[in-house]
Protein backbone atom coordinates (compact mmCIF):
# COMPACT_ATOMS: atom_id res chain seq x y z
CA UNK A 1 0.00 0.00 0.00
CA UNK A 2 1.05 3.68 -0.32
CA UNK A 3 2.25 5.83 2.23
CA UNK A 4 -0.55 8.43 3.40
CA UNK A 5 -3.57 6.09 2.03
CA UNK A 6 -5.86 4.65 4.37
CA UNK A 7 -6.44 0.73 4.12
CA UNK A 8 -9.68 1.77 1.88
CA UNK A 9 -9.91 4.83 -0.55
CA UNK A 10 -13.37 6.79 1.02
CA UNK A 11 -15.38 8.77 -1.98
CA UNK A 12 -18.37 10.32 -0.89
CA UNK A 13 -21.07 11.26 -3.48
CA UNK A 14 -24.17 13.35 -2.81
CA UNK A 15 -26.53 12.70 -5.54
CA UNK A 16 -30.59 13.51 -6.41
CA UNK A 17 -31.93 9.79 -6.41
CA UNK A 18 -35.27 9.84 -5.43
CA UNK A 19 -35.74 13.35 -6.14
CA UNK A 20 -37.02 15.22 -9.27
CA UNK A 21 -33.94 13.59 -11.17
CA UNK A 22 -33.62 10.25 -9.25
CA UNK A 23 -33.61 9.17 -12.97
CA UNK A 24 -30.73 10.54 -14.01
CA UNK A 25 -28.87 10.11 -10.75
CA UNK A 26 -29.69 6.09 -10.75
CA UNK A 27 -28.28 6.10 -14.40
CA UNK A 28 -24.94 8.50 -13.61
CA UNK A 29 -24.72 5.88 -10.81
CA UNK A 30 -24.77 3.13 -12.37
CA UNK A 31 -22.14 3.67 -14.55
CA UNK A 32 -19.97 5.00 -11.54
CA UNK A 33 -20.55 1.62 -9.77
CA UNK A 34 -19.59 -0.79 -12.79
CA UNK A 35 -16.12 0.84 -12.84
CA UNK A 36 -15.43 0.67 -9.18
CA UNK A 37 -16.83 -2.69 -8.70
CA UNK A 38 -14.56 -3.91 -11.58
CA UNK A 39 -11.03 -2.02 -9.93
CA UNK A 40 -12.24 -3.91 -6.42
CA UNK A 41 -12.59 -6.89 -8.18
CA UNK A 42 -9.18 -6.61 -9.99
CA UNK A 43 -7.87 -5.66 -6.42
CA UNK A 44 -8.30 -2.09 -6.45
CA UNK A 45 -5.84 0.68 -6.60
CA UNK A 46 -2.78 -0.93 -5.49
CA UNK A 47 -4.17 -2.95 -3.04
CA UNK A 48 -6.40 -0.40 -1.49
CA UNK A 49 -10.33 -0.41 -2.61
CA UNK A 50 -12.89 1.98 -3.72
CA UNK A 51 -15.25 2.84 -0.74
CA UNK A 52 -18.11 4.44 -2.72
CA UNK A 53 -20.36 6.19 0.03
CA UNK A 54 -23.56 7.36 -1.55
CA UNK A 55 -25.83 10.00 -0.07
CA UNK A 56 -29.17 10.67 -1.56
CA UNK A 57 -29.79 14.44 -1.42
CA UNK A 58 -33.04 14.38 -3.16
CA UNK A 59 -32.50 17.62 -5.24
CA UNK A 60 -32.44 19.15 -2.40
CA UNK A 61 -29.16 21.85 -1.48
CA UNK A 62 -29.90 21.79 2.35
CA UNK A 63 -29.41 18.12 2.64
CA UNK A 64 -26.49 18.55 0.02
CA UNK A 65 -24.66 21.11 2.40
CA UNK A 66 -25.52 18.30 5.23
CA UNK A 67 -23.95 15.66 3.37
CA UNK A 68 -20.65 17.15 2.39
CA UNK A 69 -20.11 18.56 6.17
CA UNK A 70 -19.86 14.71 7.16
CA UNK A 71 -18.29 13.67 4.03
CA UNK A 72 -15.92 16.04 5.31
CA UNK A 73 -16.06 15.59 9.07
CA UNK A 74 -17.45 12.10 11.00
CA UNK A 75 -16.25 10.51 7.29
CA UNK A 76 -13.44 11.57 6.91
CA UNK A 77 -13.59 11.05 3.30
CA UNK A 78 -10.34 10.91 0.24
CA UNK A 79 -12.18 12.71 -2.55
CA UNK A 80 -16.04 14.01 -3.48
CA UNK A 81 -17.15 12.59 -6.73
CA UNK A 82 -20.09 13.31 -9.07
CA UNK A 83 -22.32 15.47 -7.13
CA UNK A 84 -25.30 16.16 -9.41
CA UNK A 85 -27.28 19.91 -9.64
CA UNK A 86 -26.40 23.22 -10.03
CA UNK A 87 -27.25 24.76 -6.34
CA UNK A 88 -25.29 21.81 -4.67
CA UNK A 89 -22.75 22.53 -7.28
CA UNK A 90 -22.51 26.05 -6.30
CA UNK A 91 -23.49 25.69 -2.66
CA UNK A 92 -20.59 23.27 -2.09
CA UNK A 93 -17.99 25.78 -4.21
CA UNK A 94 -18.94 28.41 -1.68
CA UNK A 95 -18.51 26.34 1.47
CA UNK A 96 -16.05 27.33 3.66
CA UNK A 97 -14.97 24.11 5.16
CA UNK A 98 -15.12 22.30 1.70
CA UNK A 99 -12.89 25.12 0.52
CA UNK A 100 -10.00 25.09 3.39
CA UNK A 101 -10.13 21.41 3.08
CA UNK A 102 -8.48 21.22 -0.25
CA UNK A 103 -9.80 17.83 -1.13
CA UNK A 104 -11.66 17.77 -4.69
CA UNK A 105 -14.45 17.41 -5.77
CA UNK A 106 -14.23 15.27 -9.25
CA UNK A 107 -16.79 15.04 -12.38
CA UNK A 108 -20.07 16.65 -10.80
CA UNK A 109 -22.79 15.63 -12.79
CA UNK A 110 -23.25 19.69 -13.71
CA UNK A 111 -22.40 22.33 -16.74
CA UNK A 112 -22.60 25.54 -14.40
CA UNK A 113 -20.09 28.10 -14.77
CA UNK A 114 -18.27 28.79 -11.42
CA UNK A 115 -16.61 32.23 -10.58
CA UNK A 116 -14.37 30.52 -8.89
CA UNK A 117 -13.78 26.72 -9.67
CA UNK A 118 -11.36 26.30 -6.57
CA UNK A 119 -10.81 22.19 -6.10
CA UNK A 120 -14.02 21.18 -8.30
CA UNK A 121 -12.66 19.53 -11.44
CA UNK A 122 -15.71 19.19 -14.51
CA UNK A 123 -15.46 15.83 -16.90
CA UNK A 124 -18.74 17.27 -18.77
CA UNK A 125 -18.77 20.49 -20.75
CA UNK A 126 -19.79 23.79 -19.72
CA UNK A 127 -23.90 24.77 -20.91
CA UNK A 128 -22.27 27.47 -22.48
CA UNK A 129 -20.75 24.96 -25.05
CA UNK A 130 -23.98 22.79 -24.99
CA UNK A 131 -25.65 26.06 -26.07
CA UNK A 132 -23.44 26.71 -28.51
CA UNK A 133 -23.95 23.49 -30.41
CA UNK A 134 -27.63 23.35 -30.53
CA UNK A 135 -27.90 26.94 -32.07
CA UNK A 136 -25.51 25.73 -34.54
CA UNK A 137 -27.38 23.10 -34.72
CA UNK A 138 -30.14 24.94 -35.21
CA UNK A 139 -28.82 27.55 -37.71
CA UNK A 140 -27.82 24.90 -39.93
CA UNK A 141 -30.77 23.53 -40.40
CA UNK A 142 -31.89 27.16 -42.11
CA UNK A 143 -34.03 28.62 -38.93
CA UNK A 144 -33.60 31.95 -38.00
CA UNK A 145 -36.16 32.01 -34.88
CA UNK A 146 -35.76 30.43 -31.38
CA UNK A 147 -38.44 30.06 -28.60
CA UNK A 148 -37.26 28.93 -24.98
CA UNK A 149 -38.83 27.13 -22.14
CA UNK A 150 -36.80 26.51 -19.29
CA UNK A 151 -37.23 25.84 -15.10
CA UNK A 152 -36.81 28.75 -13.11
CA UNK A 153 -33.77 27.15 -10.76
CA UNK A 154 -30.57 28.27 -10.89
CA UNK A 155 -29.89 25.15 -14.05
CA UNK A 156 -32.89 26.93 -16.14
CA UNK A 157 -31.53 30.68 -15.39
CA UNK A 158 -27.60 29.77 -16.02
CA UNK A 159 -28.50 28.11 -18.86
CA UNK A 160 -31.02 30.79 -20.73
CA UNK A 161 -28.42 32.89 -20.03
CA UNK A 162 -25.47 31.06 -22.22
CA UNK A 163 -28.16 30.92 -24.67
CA UNK A 164 -28.26 35.08 -24.41
CA UNK A 165 -25.05 35.42 -24.38
CA UNK A 166 -24.30 33.36 -27.43
CA UNK A 167 -27.19 34.57 -29.92
CA UNK A 168 -25.43 38.33 -29.53
CA UNK A 169 -24.40 39.56 -33.04
CA UNK A 170 -25.75 36.48 -34.98
CA UNK A 171 -28.66 35.68 -37.48
CA UNK A 172 -30.90 33.98 -35.04
CA UNK A 173 -33.28 35.60 -32.74
CA UNK A 174 -35.02 34.73 -29.94
CA UNK A 175 -38.34 35.72 -30.02
CA UNK A 176 -40.03 33.92 -27.12
CA UNK A 177 -39.24 32.59 -23.70
CA UNK A 178 -41.48 31.20 -20.55
CA UNK A 179 -40.52 30.15 -17.47
CA UNK A 180 -42.26 26.24 -16.61
CA UNK A 181 -43.17 25.62 -13.35
CA UNK A 182 -43.09 21.73 -12.68
CA UNK A 183 -47.12 20.79 -12.81
CA UNK A 184 -47.99 24.41 -13.83
CA UNK A 185 -50.84 24.26 -16.36
CA UNK A 186 -51.06 28.01 -16.28
CA UNK A 187 -46.88 28.16 -17.22
CA UNK A 188 -47.66 25.53 -20.07
CA UNK A 189 -50.49 27.49 -21.47
CA UNK A 190 -48.88 30.74 -21.45
CA UNK A 191 -45.65 29.08 -23.23
CA UNK A 192 -47.52 27.38 -25.41
CA UNK A 193 -49.24 30.91 -26.77
CA UNK A 194 -46.42 32.51 -27.26
CA UNK A 195 -44.31 30.27 -29.13
CA UNK A 196 -46.97 30.01 -31.38
CA UNK A 197 -47.82 33.65 -31.82
CA UNK A 198 -43.73 34.52 -31.93
CA UNK A 199 -43.41 32.51 -35.07
CA UNK A 200 -40.74 30.67 -33.54
CA UNK A 201 -39.58 27.81 -35.69
CA UNK A 202 -37.74 26.19 -33.20
CA UNK A 203 -37.99 25.45 -28.89
CA UNK A 204 -35.45 25.11 -26.75
CA UNK A 205 -36.37 23.64 -23.28
CA UNK A 206 -34.08 24.00 -20.82
CA UNK A 207 -35.31 21.82 -18.56
CA UNK A 208 -35.46 18.37 -16.37
CA UNK A 209 -36.73 15.09 -17.79
CA UNK A 210 -40.13 15.27 -16.37
CA UNK A 211 -41.31 18.72 -17.15
CA UNK A 212 -39.64 18.18 -20.20
CA UNK A 213 -41.17 15.21 -21.01
CA UNK A 214 -45.04 16.77 -20.01
CA UNK A 215 -44.41 20.05 -22.46
CA UNK A 216 -43.41 17.62 -25.26
CA UNK A 217 -46.74 15.43 -24.96
CA UNK A 218 -48.59 18.64 -24.76
CA UNK A 219 -46.97 20.54 -27.33
CA UNK A 220 -46.02 18.30 -30.51
CA UNK A 221 -49.33 17.00 -30.74
CA UNK A 222 -50.44 20.62 -31.47
CA UNK A 223 -46.86 21.47 -33.64
CA UNK A 224 -46.41 17.98 -34.91
CA UNK A 225 -44.05 19.45 -37.41
CA UNK A 226 -42.10 21.95 -34.73
CA UNK A 227 -38.53 21.29 -34.26
CA UNK A 228 -38.04 20.60 -30.29
CA UNK A 229 -34.43 20.75 -29.14
CA UNK A 230 -32.78 19.98 -25.00
CA UNK A 231 -30.42 19.85 -23.33
CA UNK A 232 -27.45 16.49 -22.18
CA UNK A 233 -29.59 16.69 -18.99
CA UNK A 234 -32.79 15.26 -20.36
CA UNK A 235 -33.25 11.61 -20.05
CA UNK A 236 -34.59 10.50 -23.27
CA UNK A 237 -35.92 7.33 -22.09
CA UNK A 238 -37.97 8.89 -19.29
CA UNK A 239 -39.19 11.48 -22.04
CA UNK A 240 -40.15 9.26 -24.53
CA UNK A 241 -42.06 6.60 -21.80
CA UNK A 242 -44.00 10.11 -20.26
CA UNK A 243 -44.42 11.79 -23.64
CA UNK A 244 -45.41 8.62 -25.62
CA UNK A 245 -43.06 7.49 -28.89
CA UNK A 246 -45.22 9.84 -31.64
CA UNK A 247 -44.71 12.84 -29.29
CA UNK A 248 -41.21 12.24 -28.48
CA UNK A 249 -40.10 11.12 -32.44
CA UNK A 250 -38.01 14.11 -33.71
CA UNK A 251 -36.80 15.90 -30.32
CA UNK A 252 -33.43 16.43 -30.47
CA UNK A 253 -31.32 16.29 -27.41
CA UNK A 254 -27.41 17.38 -27.04
CA UNK A 255 -24.89 14.58 -25.83
CA UNK A 256 -21.62 15.29 -23.67
CA UNK A 257 -20.51 11.82 -24.14
CA UNK A 258 -20.26 9.09 -26.76
CA UNK A 259 -23.02 7.25 -27.82
CA UNK A 260 -23.48 4.07 -25.80
CA UNK A 261 -23.93 1.87 -29.06
CA UNK A 262 -21.15 3.46 -30.66
CA UNK A 263 -18.69 0.49 -30.60
CA UNK A 264 -15.85 2.25 -32.66
CA UNK A 265 -15.17 3.75 -29.02
CA UNK A 266 -13.28 1.74 -26.86
CA UNK A 267 -14.79 3.44 -23.45
CA UNK A 268 -18.32 2.07 -25.33
CA UNK A 269 -17.10 -1.48 -25.69
CA UNK A 270 -15.87 -1.92 -21.92
CA UNK A 271 -18.67 -0.45 -20.12
CA UNK A 272 -21.19 -2.89 -22.20
CA UNK A 273 -18.93 -5.61 -20.98
CA UNK A 274 -19.66 -4.28 -17.28
CA UNK A 275 -22.73 -3.50 -17.54
CA UNK A 276 -24.12 -7.27 -18.63
CA UNK A 277 -21.53 -8.45 -15.86
CA UNK A 278 -22.87 -6.51 -12.74
CA UNK A 279 -26.00 -4.92 -13.92
CA UNK A 280 -27.96 -6.88 -16.56
CA UNK A 281 -29.20 -3.73 -18.27
CA UNK A 282 -28.63 -1.69 -20.96
CA UNK A 283 -26.34 1.58 -20.42
CA UNK A 284 -27.39 4.94 -21.48
CA UNK A 285 -25.53 8.47 -22.25
CA UNK A 286 -25.73 8.98 -18.55
CA UNK A 287 -24.25 5.24 -17.72
CA UNK A 288 -21.81 6.29 -19.99
CA UNK A 289 -20.47 9.68 -18.65
CA UNK A 290 -20.58 7.72 -14.93
CA UNK A 291 -18.30 5.58 -16.07
CA UNK A 292 -16.21 7.92 -17.65
CA UNK A 293 -16.32 10.29 -14.50
CA UNK A 294 -15.34 7.00 -12.42
CA UNK A 295 -12.49 6.21 -14.99
CA UNK A 296 -11.28 9.57 -14.67
CA UNK A 297 -11.09 9.46 -10.53
CA UNK A 298 -9.37 5.92 -10.44
CA UNK A 299 -7.09 7.19 -13.15
CA UNK A 300 -6.05 9.83 -10.94
CA UNK A 301 -5.50 8.27 -7.98
CA UNK A 302 -3.70 5.82 -9.61
CA UNK A 303 -1.26 8.55 -9.82
CA UNK A 304 -1.27 10.05 -6.49
CA UNK A 305 1.16 9.18 -3.92
CA UNK A 306 -0.88 10.35 -0.70
CA UNK A 307 -4.45 12.12 -0.97
CA UNK A 308 -2.81 15.56 -0.70
CA UNK A 309 -1.14 14.88 -3.95
CA UNK A 310 -5.20 14.53 -5.80
CA UNK A 311 -5.37 18.02 -6.79
CA UNK A 312 -1.78 17.89 -8.22
CA UNK A 313 -2.68 15.08 -10.41
CA UNK A 314 -5.78 16.56 -11.82
CA UNK A 315 -4.03 19.99 -12.85
CA UNK A 316 -2.08 17.96 -14.85
CA UNK A 317 -3.70 15.62 -16.23
CA UNK A 318 -2.88 15.93 -20.12
CA UNK A 319 -4.10 13.61 -23.25
CA UNK A 320 -5.63 10.93 -21.15
CA UNK A 321 -7.09 8.47 -22.58
CA UNK A 322 -9.96 7.20 -20.92
CA UNK A 323 -10.34 4.37 -23.75
CA UNK A 324 -10.78 6.08 -27.07
CA UNK A 325 -12.46 9.28 -25.12
CA UNK A 326 -9.29 11.93 -24.47
CA UNK A 327 -9.55 14.28 -21.99
CA UNK A 328 -7.13 17.34 -20.74
CA UNK A 329 -7.37 19.65 -17.94
CA UNK A 330 -8.16 23.02 -18.26
CA UNK A 331 -7.69 26.49 -17.32
CA UNK A 332 -10.91 26.44 -15.95
CA UNK A 333 -11.13 22.79 -14.48
CA UNK A 334 -12.95 21.42 -17.38
CA UNK A 335 -11.70 18.38 -19.32
CA UNK A 336 -13.78 17.81 -21.64
CA UNK A 337 -15.36 20.26 -24.76
CA UNK A 338 -17.19 17.11 -26.26
CA UNK A 339 -20.70 18.22 -27.54
CA UNK A 340 -22.96 15.55 -29.93
CA UNK A 341 -26.28 16.00 -31.46
CA UNK A 342 -28.87 13.41 -31.31
CA UNK A 343 -32.43 12.62 -31.98
CA UNK A 344 -35.25 10.43 -30.71
CA UNK A 345 -36.14 7.86 -33.40
CA UNK A 346 -39.52 6.61 -34.00
CA UNK A 347 -38.75 3.13 -32.83
CA UNK A 348 -37.21 5.17 -29.05
CA UNK A 349 -33.82 4.82 -29.76
CA UNK A 350 -31.10 7.78 -30.24
CA UNK A 351 -29.68 8.95 -33.40
CA UNK A 352 -27.09 10.74 -34.20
Amino acid sequence: MQPGWAADIRVGESIDLTGMNGDLGKDFLAGARVYFDYINSNGGIRGRKIKLEVRDNQGSVAQSRQITQDFLGKDRVDVLFGYYGEGVIEATAEDRRFIQSDIPLVAPFSGVTLAHTGNIYFLRPSYIEETQAVLKYVQAVGMSRLAVVYSPNAYGHAALQAVKSELKGKPLQLVAEQAMRENSTADMTLAIQKIRSSGAQATLMIMETLPAAEFVKTYHPLSPGALLLGLSLINHQTLMEVAGKAAASGVVITQVVPHPANFSVAAVRELDKLMKKYRDEAPSHLTMEGYLAAKLLVKTLERADTPKQINQVLNGLHNLDLGGFYVNAGPDHRFSSYVDITAISSRGGLLH
